[in-house]
């Protein structure tokens, strides 16, 4: 068997979307994912489900459940069974890590490897804190050091103080001798500090003081590992220019319950507004009639045989198009034809591929939508309430692209009112088999609100998480559905789901739901 290969990856500071663009796709290609405890679970879900994920994290005082020496034969272990690994590491692999170990021992063993940087907490958790390392007013150097030495060497604060702004890592337990080393080595006792716990996440928390009195504050705050101190004049920018706490969904993280690759813009604009966005891909598209069935159909559709096409869902107008595009077409290929959407999702997806529709409805059992298709036509500026006067001439032809499971209902609305109606079952949303330990490790934390796609989700969210997990997931959760079949099945479910379509006025309602005073930590001494 050929040797597999290992990516060292920097996680960055927390926040998963500023992971770089090479560690997510070393992510979405690993075979094995070694990770360490200060690893967001969100960052996690750019991994496979079928990926192995190895927990491999060293607590505050540096015991882990694994040595070093194990994990470095590991690493060594896993690429000769020819896969290829990420050994995921927080911030940056060669800043206060042991990146440069594991890369000697593969190098030793003859095992190609790769190094990934990544963001640094160094510089990102005091940024997101408000807190620039240099200003040409305030600052024109900055020293860094480690709150734990290796071999009993002494702490480096004394010789560091000398810099205009000092920056320490993992020394929350070493935080009274740190402080001591600093005011010995020259620093003012009232300099001011501050210290940043679980910076550039949910749990960021802010603390600041003169320095003599940090430690006191520290202890009063219960502030925990991980957390970066910095130390000196630039911290007074904090006031001004503090900007992530203040964001209306700062500390909250967000679960979509979703099939695959659907909520990329729900989970960006949830994201600008500061909260942590999980997406679990829940369910999956999977392909029911053969391919000669759906090119079948859509050859009559670009014979102009059909006056309407239906779709139903997102999916169903990716795969439609998907399969259209083979045969050369393009948007003018359907000018004769006029296109109805279930939901604004799927309206929005028809639009990414060139097309407008002609008419819109929230779900696929209100009669208005049978009412609008067999009047003759509208413009497709009107609204669906438009309502023309001239019955056609003769029976509407009408394709109903759907889903398994969806759309019968109006499948027979459709029929009872004359429409010659064909149905394509296009696709079959089905559960999508997440593993037990892909789950536990993105769901670790606690979720404030649940937002469900699509009805299949719903579904498949039951049956993949299971009861006890469910539970413990909705605990304390709020939950929206982003159309309201969606909302209905939740119900059925023993949910009560507030249905809100558009991304803006779901981003809005869930400001409300969670509404309150503005967080923005800060602490003065005497």
């Amino acid at each position: 068997m050929s040797t597999g290969f290992v990516w060292i990856v920097g996680a960055g500071p927390g926040d998963p979307r500023l992971l770089t663009l090479k560690a997510k796709e070393c992510l979405e290609q690993a075979d094995v994912v070694i990770y360490d405890r200060l690893i967001t679970p969100s960052i996690l879900a750019f991994a496979r489900p079928t990926a192995e994920l190895i927990y491999a994290g060293k607590t505050p005082n540096g015991n882990s459940q694994i040595h070093q020496s194990a994990i470095n034969e590991l690493l060594i272990a896993k690429a000769r069974e020819g896969k290829k690994v990420v050994r995921l590491k927080n911030g940056d692999p060669f800043v206060f890590g042991r990146g440069a170990e594991e890369a000697e021992a593969l190098a030793n063993a003859g095992v190609p490897f790769e190094i990934v940087p990544g963001l640094s907490s160094v510089f990102a958790v005091p940024a997101y804190a408000g807190i620039p390392l240099t200003d040409r007013r305030y600052a024109s150097n900055f020293a860094v050091g480690t709150g734990h030495c290796a071999d009993g060497k002494p702490l480096p604060f004394k010789k560091l103080a000398k810099a205009e702004t000092v920056v320490a890592l993992m020394g929350v337990s070493e935080l009274p001798k740190i402080v001591a080393e600093l005011i010995e080595g020259g620093k003012d006792p009232r300099t001011p500090a501050a210290i940043i716990e679980w910076g550039t996440t949910p749990n960021q928390k802010t603390v600041v003081a003169p320095l003599a009195q940090l430690p006191e504050f520290a202890q009063r705050y219960q502030v925990q590992p991980p957390a970066v101190l910095v130390v000196g004049e630039v911290v007074r920018l904090r006031d001004k220019i503090a900007w992530c706490e203040r964001k209306p969904l700062f500390g909250k993280r967000i679960l979509i319950a979703t099939t695959e690759g659907q909520t990329e813009s729900l989970d960006r604009k949830l994201g600008d507004l500061g909260a942590e966005v999980i997406p679990l891909p829940v369910a999956k598209v999977a392909p029911v009639n053969d391919k000669e069935t759906l090119s079948a159909a859509i050859e009559l559709v670009l014979q102009g045989h059909y006056d309407w096409v239906v779709f139903t869902s997102p999916q169903g107008v990716r795969k439609f198009f998907e399969i259209a595009w083979q045969f050369n077409a393009d948007a003018r290929s359907f000018a004769s034809i006029k296109f109805a959407v279930i939901g604004s999702s799927t309206g929005k997806e028809l639009q990414r591929w060139g097309i407008r529709f002609d008419a819109m409805l929230a779900n696929c059992t209100n009669g208005e939508l049978t009412e609008l298709l067999i009047t003759q036509s509208i413009p497709s500026h009107e609204t669906i309430s438009s309502r023309v006067q001239q019955p056609v001439s003769r029976p509407l032809r009408l394709l109903l692209w759907r889903g398994h499971g969806t759309g019968e209902a109006l499948a027979q609305l459709l029929k009872q009112a004359g429409v010659d109606v064909d149905e394509i079952c296009a696709y079959r949303i089905v559960p999508n088999h997440l593993p037990s330990h892909y789950l536990t490790a993105l769901l670790k934390e606690p979720v404030h609100i649940v937002i469900f796609a699509d009805a299949p989700s719903v579904r498949a969210f039951f049956t993949v998480l299971g009861e006890e997990l469910v539970a413990r997931v909705l605990q304390n959760a709020s939950t929206f559905a982003l159309d309201f079949n969606t909302a209905q099945t939740a119900a059925q479910k023993g949910l009560t789901v507030s249905a809100i379509p558009e991304i803006d006025s779901l981003a809005e309602a869930i400001i409300q739901r969670l509404s309150k005073p503005n967080c923005l930590s800060k602490v003065e001494g005497n």
